[in-house]
């Protein structure tokens, strides 16, 4: 075959190819409309509306999205509620919350830090009024993140804003099952600063009725 011969055999192969994608994509557009979107003026008005309205939906303002986000964020929790053990969602949320500290602060060093850091850290909780107690061969700390704690923008967990950006208005309804991404960023936070292993329960949070998201922290010495 020379090189004109196949060139013309290419193009007439690409073109083909061209008219049945055409084809495909009116065949989906029938499909969706039960009509030839071609003579179907009502059909097509019906797509071109939907193509606006999904590009519409990329330009939301920053408000709605973070709306979008946690009403998304509450169907997720509300569906991990219905399918999945209460070790499984506990393991999963922990570990976004450990995700988030690793996101605001980097990896943690695989040096572990060192008993001056250790001291340093303990000697701020007390100073800072948290309970600690000593139980057996275990350390327990009642830590909670205070009524005058604020996230970044400025608003007050005492005025009932969660200090999580993305729930900061915590959309209603909110299971939570979601503060134990608290619980898990907690952790890290210990663990980073007395390079011990750490549980973390739950006590009481805004999400139960509290006015103050509490946790009880276990140190294994």
């Amino acid at each position: 075959m020379n090189r004109k011969e196949f060139l013309t055999k290419f193009f007439k192969a690409g073109a083909s190819a061209c008219c049945c994608a055409v084809a495909f994509g009116h065949s989906i557009q029938a499909q969706l409309t039960g009509s030839d979107t071609e003579h179907d003026p009502a059909a097509q008005d019906w797509i071109d509306a939907m193509n606006k309205r999904m590009l519409q939906a990329s330009r939301t303002p920053e408000a709605d999205r973070f709306k979008k986000a946690g009403t998304w964020i509450k169907d997720l929790v509300d569906n991990m509620d219905e399918t999945l053990e209460d070790d499984t969602k506990i393991k999963l949320m922990q570990a976004c919350g450990r995700s988030c500290h690793i996101g605001a602060f980097g990896v943690a060093s695989d040096e572990k830090p060192g008993p001056q850091i250790a001291e340093r850290w303990m000697t701020y909780l007390k100073s800072a009024g948290y309970e600690i107690k000593e139980e057996g061969n275990v350390t327990v700390v009642n830590y909670s993140w205070g009524r005058d704690h604020q996230n970044p923008w400025g608003l007050m967990l005492k005025d009932g804003y969660c200090l999580c950006p993305i729930v900061e208005s915590i959309p209603k309804g909110l299971s939570p099952t979601f503060c134990n991404c608290s619980a898990g960023y907690v952790k890290e936070m210990f663990q980073r600063n007395l390079g011990k292993p750490v549980d973390v329960e739950i006590v009481e949070t805004l999400q139960t009725g509290a006015d103050d998201c509490r946790f009880r922290i276990t140190i294994h010495n």
